[in-house]
């Protein structure tokens, strides 16, 4: 991998000899000069590190990586594209569950709570999507213990949000094929293969993984004989981003795999470096960001007087911390702490969807003082707060609103094309291996 220029004498040559010597290395696009390992050498002594040379290792690099990836990233990349609308998809299969007459006002939530726990009282409520959209019921998930079972169960509950009567009820994570089940169970898929934190971990490696893969992909795809500084390198290598529909089978096949993933680079990079940071956000991802960039602590609000607040005065408690710092959107979700500690409030939307951009404020409140004590607003804070911030909007595609949903539906879609012709292309070679 490294070729050396042993001939100390060029060191101290005219340029044009000087010329003469490297010119041979000129078009091989090299990257650094680094000192030859060689303690014994004299001080000019180079070796030479080009694209050329580290060619065979990155083909090498990249087709195994692929192969071994293949399985997985077909099936995150096919799931994942019908989890970007998989809301609407379940809405649309289960409207049993999902509709509901839009109500005249709204319940406060402590009378959601109140009338939910006078119909199952075993209920205990982790989360309340407590103002969905028009024409949607609310959706609450919740644990709840059963004799003779050791774990809890957990449920998702649909309530009337007009009187808080329950609709329907599903298992929160059923399984398979049934239209209760379907999207729940896709959507588990994509994350972790179904197989709880071992397929975290299994998703989060091979997105490590993909990461890697994506430039490796990337300078392959560079010519060989030119280097970047020349206008002849971005002519030959603007060639490649094109597709020959005239050429034979395997080279559209080659064509398909390398165009599209070049078109697609920085969304596909994104998706991958997102992935880790969704599968191991605290294991890998977040002290990774808070390593090498600066972050800053979230933002709280300590005032006194200290004293217990209702979930109803929590609420507005989180609105007015919002709407200080410049928003004038009301929550519509709430995560509430196991022991009726803390309530964490989301989804700041009048609308009661997901909104655009680096996604909502978070907004914790302890409702034994009364005290914000965690405050995450989208867009505030250092580099590594708007890293980390960006990691979900981005793989959902929100980050750029319906427009950007749709490019990564297509997609996850065309990680199963890249993961079929890649291996289509491997055959291909390996067929012509066998007969040499």
């Amino acid at each position: 991998m490294f070729r050396y220029i042993p001939d100390c004498q060029t060191c101290h040559s005219p340029a044009g000899r000087l010329g003469d010597r490297m010119a041979k290395y000129a078009n091989a696009s090299y990257f650094l000069l680094l000192p030859s390992p060689d303690g014994r050498a004299k001080p000019c002594v180079m070796a030479v590190l080009t694209l050329k040379t580290v060619r065979p290792a990155l083909v090498r690099l990249h087709r195994y990586t692929g192969l071994l990836l293949s399985g997985v990233l077909f099936i995150a990349g096919l799931t994942g594209s019908i989890s970007v609308y998989r809301t609407e998809i379940d809405a649309a299969l289960n409207p049993d569950l999902f509709h509901a007459p839009a109500p005249t006002r709204l319940l406060p939530v402590s009378t959601l709570l109140a009338r939910l726990k006078l119909q199952r009282p075993e209920t205990q409520v982790t989360a309340l999507l407590y103002r969905p959209p028009a024409g949607r019921a609310i959706e609450v998930y919740s644990s709840e213990t059963v004799a003779g079972r050791k774990d809890p169960v957990e449920n998702e509950i649909f309530l009337d949000p007009g009187t808080g009567r329950i609709q329907g009820m599903r298992p929160a994570e059923g399984c398979c094929l049934s239209r209760h089940a379907l999207m729940s169970f896709i959507y588990r898929v994509h994350y972790s293969l179904d197989l709880g934190q071992m397929g975290m971990w299994v998703m989060g490696i091979s997105a490590m993984l993909w990461s890697i893969d994506c430039v490796v992909g990337l300078l392959l795809t560079f010519p060989l004989h030119q280097p970047a500084w020349r206008q002849a390198f971005w002519r030959q290598w603007r060639k490649t981003w094109a597709i020959g529909l005239r050429r034979s089978s395997i080279r559209i096949t080659f064509d398909l795999h390398r165009a599209v993933s070049l078109w697609l680079w920085v969304v596909l990079l994104g998706i991958a470096i997102s992935g880790v940071a969704l599968a191991l956000e605290d294991e890998v991802f977040n002290p990774v960001i808070r390593t090498i960039l600066p972050t800053a602590p979230p933002m709280t609000d300590t005032r006194l007087p200290v004293h217990p607040v209702t979930i109803d005065q929590a609420e507005g408690l989180a609105a007015g911390f919002v709407q200080a710092h410049g928003s004038g959107e009301k929550p519509a979700a709430v995560l509430l702490d196991p022991d009726g500690g803390t309530a964490m409030f989301y989804l700041f939307s009048n609308q009661g969807t997901e909104p655009s951009g680096l996604g909502s404020p978070m907004v914790t409140v302890d409702l034994k003082t009364g005290q914000i004590t965690a405050g995450d607003m989208p867009g505030r804070g250092a580099a590594g707060n708007l890293v980390m911030q960006m990691q979900l909007p981005w793989h959902s595609g929100r980050i750029a609103g319906p427009g950007g949903r749709i490019l990564i539906c297509l997609s996850g879609l065309a990680v199963c094309m890249l993961v079929v012709t890649g291996i289509m292309i491997w055959q291909r070679k390996r067929q012509t291996r066998q007969a040499r």
